[in-house]
């Protein structure tokens, strides 16, 4: 029977060349596609996801993650002092609550705007941020 731990000790005895020549033809081979869904990644995981890794599924920000948690809006579980999570209700939330990220439009600045902003109070003198050189006359 063929192992992981048979087939790294064979690894480990190659010469580094054809070491090299094996991870080139695994990266060659194992990311045929230009790109996997999150469902090829992680869909035969059974393991609690930890929150870490439940926003990299989700893609979302941890903090993002923990604000659903408490607002109960995420099923998740503790594992002593640990948050963690189903794969399939991780799966199944993302299916029923479609995560659309939409940019917050940015406020125009003008030069009307920016100087609107300045008053007695934070006008300052004339600032020199150069070592001084060469003489007064």
């Amino acid at each position: 029977m063929i192992t992981a731990q048979k087939v790294y000790r064979q690894m480990l005895a190659m010469p580094l060349k054809e070491r090299e020549k094996l991870f080139m033809v695994i990266a060659q081979r194992g990311f045929e596609k230009d790109a996997y869904t999150h469902e090829e990644v992680f869909a035969d995981l059974k393991e609690p996801f930890t929150i870490k890794e439940a926003a990299e599924y989700l893609e979302v920000a941890e903090i993002t993650v923990r604000r659903w948690v408490k607002e109960r809006r995420l099923k998740s579980r503790r594992i002593g002092k640990s948050i963690v999570f189903n794969p399939a209700d991780l799966r199944a939330f993302k299916r029923r609550d479609k995560i659309i990220l939409t940019p917050v439009k940015k406020k125009e600045i003008t030069l009307k705007s920016l100087l609107s902003g300045v008053t007695k109070k934070n006008i300052h003198g004339e600032i020199s941020t150069r070592k001084k050189v060469g003489k007064k006359i």
